[in-house]
């Protein structure tokens, strides 16, 4: 995230699609890479402080660089940018396959439940990636077509703070553990709220 404030200019070329995948992809490659490592190397409340972190990292780097890439201003290059997404997690599973499982980065228990198979899973991790995406890039279309010019990193602070609270109350109110799931699922619950409040927000 390069400035807080973006030009106006929407961009859906190939270039800026393709290669905003493949950098999405990279990215995600290095996010899985490290939260491995940190839950070898870390254990107890650590482990959660710093997987916590990872985690919502990679919830704002999935839902909003597509965003800061393409710069939607309406459906179409929402789109577009839901497409990047898409693109990340191709990316990512292809180098997952080709680098992550021969090395045993990690486990994977998904495999064994789905009889050897990881097709019952891996699409929805594509769909995922692609709603994720698709939301951050919605939420810069609404500000950005209603001031001209969107600032991506408040957008994405916003999320991340309305993440924060989210998680906040699962667990003061014992409806969800302390763990890096729940801060995944208060990161997603933050991201679909995250919509309405642009539109609040564009109306003040």
């Amino acid at each position: 995230m390069t400035s807080a404030v973006e030009p106006a200019a929407e961009r859906y070329d190939v270039r800026t699609i393709v290669g905003g995948g493949v950098k999405l992809g990279l990215v995600t490659v290095v996010a899985v890479v490290v939260f491995a490592l940190m839950s070898r190397a870390l254990d107890g409340a650590a482990e959660t402080i710093v997987q916590s972190l990872i985690v919502l990292t990679g919830g704002v780097l999935a839902s909003y660089l597509p965003a800061l890439w393409v710069q939607p201003r309406g459906a179409d290059t929402v789109a577009w940018a839901a497409l990047v997404g898409l693109l990340g997690a191709l990316v990512f599973t292809l180098l997952d396959t080709v680098l992550l499982r021969p090395f045993g980065v990690y486990h994977w228990t998904w495999d064994a439940i789905g009889g050897g198979s990881g097709f019952w899973y891996i699409p929805v991790w594509w769909m995922g990636s692609a709603l994720l995406a698709w939301l951050g890039a919605w939420v810069a279309a609404i500000v950005g077509s209603a001031r001209g010019t969107v600032s991506v990193m408040a957008a994405a602070g916003r999320t991340l703070a309305v993440a924060v609270l989210v998680f906040l109350v699962l667990v003061l109110v014992r409806l969800a553990p302390p763990t890096p799931a729940v801060v995944a699922l208060a990161f997603a619950i933050a991201l679909v709220f995250s919509v309405p409040l642009a539109v609040v927000l564009t109306r003040r």
